[in-house]
């Protein structure tokens, strides 16, 4: 059967995901090369320990962008239970997660962990006493479960990983790479905010609001003004908006990044959030030890729409955080001119 097809490569062909690492997709590839050797020589028995190994290179890579590598003896049907688990309802540009199309991942996946059983009883790569019977639907049907699987995952692995909070913040600040138009809206589509630790949540906020204070407007566009115009802790979380606020004001070093526009962006991303008084205290406090009070950027009038901001947002923000806040606009608070 495999070698009556007129061209074994079209059916079995796996497109490279947008967005993953080269490392990463040359191991899936390798993989993939062997099954349409496999294939080409009408190998059905080595087809079938292929197509498994190509599914446990995928599963091990998304395990090892999330940072959870698998150790080298984690059973095959584990390691593809846990990469579907992180790869389901994985947000992305038409992908579709609805609950029908959810449970079809679902089973396919049921189809990719047997290959591991499939393999052991009758693929290739075993010293056998006796040839086993394989037939040609047999392969047929594995290869064509494998791949479902197999497609499924890589239609959300790149997304996933350039979503990791790892990725993002380090080309955001660590070792900065051009952001075009949309690209930071996609990636935080991609790393699923709401899903995510809150620790996570908040690096990610801070690289953010640290590349605002670098002036790359497509940052502001797509991670600050969007959450500036809205008051939904979902889609922007708690623990975001409080590295976001954190990052308007120090840079990675902790040098003070003030100025009279991030005092107010920072007081309006945290709005929505009832709770940022133990925040707010400690910043405003390493403020108070960075900068002594007067005008910022040497601006009488903007430090002084500053500071009377603060005081404002007092009148509807919780007792515990009315401190800070006084604290904040006393610094900020210019000399008279004369």
């Amino acid at each position: 059967m495999l070698g009556g097809m007129t061209d074994p490569y079209s059916r079995f062909e796996i497109a490279r995901p947008d967005y993953l690492g080269d490392d990463h997709w040359a191991c899936v590839e390798r993989e993939a090369d062997r099954l349409w050797r496999s294939l080409a020589a009408d190998d059905g028995s080595q087809a079938l320990s292929d197509i498994k190994c190509l599914v446990e290179s995928i599963s091990r890579v998304v395990l090892e962008i999330d940072g959870t590598p698998a150790a080298p003896n984690t059973g095959f049907e584990t390691i593809v239970a846990q990469a579907h688990t992180l790869l389901t309802g994985q947000p992305g540009h038409q992908l579709a997660n609805q609950s029908p199309f959810g449970q079809v991942a679902t089973q396919a996946s049921k189809i990719a962990k047997n290959l591991g059983n499939i393999r052991n009883e009758f693929g290739g790569g075993h010293g056998r006493a006796r040839t086993p019977d394989l037939r040609d639907e047999m392969v047929a049907l594995a290869l064509d479960g494998g791949l479902l699987w197999t497609r499924w995952a890589l239609r959300r692995l790149g997304y996933f990983s350039e979503g990791r909070p790892t990725s993002l913040i380090n080309d955001l600040v660590v070792t900065p790479q051009t952001f075009y138009s949309g690209t930071l809206e996609r990636r935080l589509l991609a790393a699923n905010l709401s899903g995510l630790e809150p620790r996570h949540q908040r690096s990610i906020g801070v690289a953010v609001g640290q590349r605002v204070m670098r002036g790359t407007f497509v940052v502001r566009r797509d991670g600050l003004e969007p959450c500036l115009a809205s008051d939904d802790l979902n889609t922007w979380p708690r623990d975001y908006r409080l590295g976001l606020a954190y990052g308007l004001w120090f840079d990675p070093a902790g040098v003070l990044t003030l100025t009279a526009h991030s005092v107010e962006e920072a007081l309006r991303v945290l709005e929505p959030v009832p709770d940022s008084a133990d925040d707010l205290t400690e910043w405003v406090t390493r403020i108070g030890q960075l900068r002594l009070p007067g005008d910022l950027d040497d601006d009488y009038a903007a430090s002084m729409a500053a500071e009377q901001l603060v005081r404002r947002w007092m009148t509807f923000r919780p007792a515990e955080e009315h401190p800070a806040l006084t604290a904040l606009a006393d610094n900020v608070k210019p000399e008279p001119p004369f």
